[in-house]
């Protein structure tokens, strides 16, 4: 059974903890996606990711835009090349 003294010995509650990340910084990404750092960087330069966004010294990527770079990666189908989300397949010329 559980006493009262043990529930109110637990750590306290935290209100930052149910904060929606609107962005994150190069660690927080290479962790989000699965990658390394120098990875993240990689993207970047490949056009894979967005570049971050600055405040002063400090970089930040905005979740909402990885998420909508993410969807223009590659299929495994055709893993070398960047989707064309500009790319209009019905109004293609012959």
């Amino acid at each position: 059974m559980i006493k009262t003294e043990q529930i109110r010995s637990g750590p306290p509650f935290s209100p930052i903890a149910s904060v929606p990340r609107l962005g994150l910084n190069r660690v927080e990404v290479a962790a989000a996606i699965g990658v390394s750092v120098g990875t993240v960087d990689l993207m970047v330069t490949e056009g894979f990711l967005p570049p971050p966004r600055r405040w002063h010294s400090r970089k930040v990527w905005l979740v909402q835009e990885i998420a909508i770079a993410m969807l223009d990666w590659p299929e495994d189908s055709n893993p070398l090349t960047k989707k064309d989300s500009n790319a209009d397949e019905w109004r293609a010329s012959v």
